[in-house]
């Protein structure tokens, strides 16, 4: 009696264990760049538009503590260039340990990686119309209504396979995910930062909000394909806090 009390005891404990075990492996830490850190090629530092610059680039290369080789290769321009498009500055070790003192770290949070973050790097956002019917078109994925130049993210990781106009789309991007090969893709946008062939990170800003192309304000059109079918993105996205319409706060987790 006592010894199938054992066995049934442990056969329940190993089931736990591989259930816990499967549900953890699942999840991974994503950091959720913000306007301090930013993300390109794996490296950490700053996008800044060719509007704002107000120094010369030698200058910027100085505050962030950064080396003008690294910098040309990621933007394979010259550091007395006129910067035609945004352009990537990394930070130095120092610059970042500067940063993280002043409590201005990304936020970090645990993702299922079979599940797409919520796209907008934003306190808020409204979905203002969704997947379906509208009118005498099909509206093929969901708009979220946000400020002008809010972070667009990508949702999970991936390869971007299309960076610029696109008809209706105005300024969009389309990312591959290894997952299922589905396909995002982030409409409107004022800015873009990444280029076909980049591989992009769940998280990561690859482009600022806008209203360009078929659009009557700034927000970001959001899509989920699969082969060219357009999927609910809904059923894709972890809505922070566990919010689904209206306005949505932002991920609240430790900073670091």
């Amino acid at each position: 009696m006592r010894k199938n009390f054992v066995l049934s005891f442990l056969l329940c404990l190993g089931f736990w264990l591989r259930v816990t075990t499967l549900e953890s492996s699942a999840k991974k830490l994503v950091t959720i760049d913000n306007e301090f850190f930013q993300t390109y090629q794996n490296k950490v530092g700053k996008w800044i538009l060719p509007s704002e610059f107000k120094m010369p680039i030698s200058v910027y290369l100085k505050e962030f503590e950064t080396g003008e080789a690294e910098f040309q290769e990621i933007n394979q321009i010259s550091i007395t260039s006129l910067p035609p498009k945004p352009v990537f500055f990394p930070y130095g070790e120092n610059y970042v340990k500067k940063l993280l003192n002043e409590g201005k770290g990304r936020t970090l949070v645990f993702s299922d990686y079979r599940e797409f973050i919520w796209p907008i790097g934003s306190t808020n956002g409204v979905i203002s119309s969704r997947l379906g019917r509208r009118k005498d078109s099909m509206h093929t994925g969901i708009d979220i209504r946000c400020p002008l130049k809010t972070p667009i993210l990508a949702a999970s990781d991936g390869v971007v396979v299309m960076s610029g106009h696109s008809g209706n789309y105005g300024l969009a991007v389309q990312i591959k995910h290894e997952l299922n090969q589905l396909q995002t893709l982030y409409a409107h946008n004022s800015v873009i930062f990444v280029k076909e062939g980049d591989k992009v990170n769940k998280g990561q800003v690859i482009a600022l909000s806008g209203s360009t192309g078929h659009s009557t304000g700034p927000h970001l059109h959001f899509e989920v394909r699969y082969q060219n079918i357009f999927l609910n993105p809904e059923h894709y996205i972890v809505f922070p806090n566990g919010a689904s319409e209206g306005n949505v706060t932002a991920f609240k987790e430790e900073k670091l």
